[in-house]
């Protein structure tokens, strides 16, 4: 993972109403992303339901991610 995405109206283009469900509010007005995340793809092909996703820790110290 390299960074937290904005979460973008092209999630309605799947199914209308999405991009609201995982956008959010906390009590003080500030914004919740529930998804949106930028990663590195290592190798390439197509994806199908039920396909499995590893994510390796990288050795050595960790950050927080910042919005990209």
């Amino acid at each position: 993972m390299t960074g937290l995405r904005n979460p973008c109206k092209q999630l309605d283009d799947f199914q209308k109403g999405l991009l609201s469900a995982v956008l959010g509010f906390d009590a003080s007005g500030r914004l919740i992303r529930k998804a949106g995340i930028m990663g590195v793809v290592r190798r390439g092909g197509l994806v199908g339901p039920y396909d499995g996703i590893e994510a390796e820790l990288p050795a050595g110290s960790h950050r927080h991610l910042e919005p990209v």
